[in-house]
């Protein structure tokens, strides 16, 4: 008999575990929906949903940055069309393998002998992604879908194939490396920009802002203070290591101005040595 689960509950599942329950049990019948017109459309299908996945749990910009890793190096002579096009090629090939292999995976270790009736009512789902998957839900279901016409929209229920803990590791592991690869054409618009500018590529660290920077640079986690060893160097040595780690994405001055980028770095940097701590502001997380 399926088990009730009411989602807005605090003690039903994180997140995290809810997203990937659905999308096991997504992928594990994506096989049988006739929306598709191929097998290749449905493995590529994958790529749309690990991106989601990761956008939504504040994972996304990792994957990218190791998309981008590979690049670096990469020249206004190196970074041409015809390269462009057989690394599309390349990672969409890739991309069919590792689409095939997860829904493999989850038809494999979703468990259909446990059901699970996911009790959405009162819940907001604004993720345009997932609220399709939910609404495929319900009319595989016949459930009673509300307010349809505006996102976000309120549901009731939809029933799933339960799966354990260890596949949902798992599943969360292939889609990690799906991400890294799905998200390719952001990282190709992403390198064209900074070749532009600068004729070359070098990978860097991303971060939102100063302060993102400031904390990964020269506070020990462990205790709020400056790292000790980062106290000992030289500012104007700290601030060229600093200038050639990070990228701050919410400044696109720094990198048309690179000297302006610079300064402000050794201001912040004098500032905090100074200080000898810093409060890392933690209101929010881009995800």
């Amino acid at each position: 008999m399926p088990e009730k689960v009411p989602v807005i509950s605090r003690n039903t599942f994180p997140k995290r575990d809810l997203l990937l329950k659905l999308i096991a049990d997504r992928l594990a019948k994506l096989r049988n929906d006739r929306n598709f017109g191929s097998d290749n459309e449905r493995y590529l299908y994958t790529r749309i949903t690990a991106v989601a996945y990761l956008k939504e749990t504040g994972q996304y910009r990792r994957q990218l940055q190791g998309c981008l890793k590979n690049f670096s190096g990469r020249t206004a002579e190196t970074f041409r069309p015809e390269f462009v096009s057989a690394v599309r090629t390349l990672y969409r090939d890739h991309l069919l393998n590792l689409g095939r292999s997860v829904i493999e995976f989850s038809e494999q270790k979703v468990n259909r002998r446990k059901i699970l009736d996911l009790d959405f009512s009162g819940a907001e789902i604004s993720n345009p992604h997932f609220s399709g998957i939910l609404e495929s839900l319900f009319n595989e279901y016949g459930e009673v879908v509300l307010n349809l016409d505006y996102a976000p929209w309120t549901c009731r229920m939809a029933r799933i194939y339960n799966c354990s803990k260890d596949t949902m590791n798992r599943l969360e592991g292939k889609l990690r490396i799906i991400g890294q690869f799905g998200c390719l054409d952001e990282a190709i618009s992403f390198l064209e920009v900074r070749i532009g500018l600068h004729g070359k590529y070098t990978f860097k660290v991303l971060v939102d802002n100063l302060d993102e920077l400031i904390n990964d640079f020269l506070i020990d986690s462990s205790n709020g203070l400056v790292n000790n060893v980062k106290a000992q160097q030289p500012l104007d040595e700290l601030v060229k290591e600093a200038a050639g780690k990070y990228e701050i994405l919410n400044a696109p001055t720094y990198l048309v101005n690179p000297a302006a980028y610079k300064s402000i770095l050794k201001h912040r940097i004098k500032a905090t040595l100074k200080k000898g701590s810093f409060n890392f502001p933690r209101s929010g997380q881009n995800l």
